[in-house]
């Protein structure tokens, strides 16, 4: 199996707008590499949250569930 840029998710707490964009990010990476794409070669992992932020931004538009952090 090709190692992912991304970890394997563990927690993740899809009505959070950053482990929705993570999420989204993940499963269009898994996509990539089941199309025979290279990580690191085929795209990056700019390039997977690039790809996933429109995704995930029109899910929190449309939820009113998602929250997101205040504090770090």
């Amino acid at each position: 199996m090709t190692k992912s840029l991304i970890r394997d998710l563990r927690h993740t707490d899809a009505t959070t707008l950053e482990d929705l964009v993570l999420v989204m990010a993940k499963n269009i990476e898994h996509s990539l590499i089941e199309a025979g794409a290279t990580p690191g070669e085929d795209y990056t992992m700019r390039d997977l949250f690039n790809w996933s932020t429109p995704f995930a931004l029109e899910v929190f538009k449309k939820s009113g569930v998602i929250t997101y952090r205040t504090e770090f």
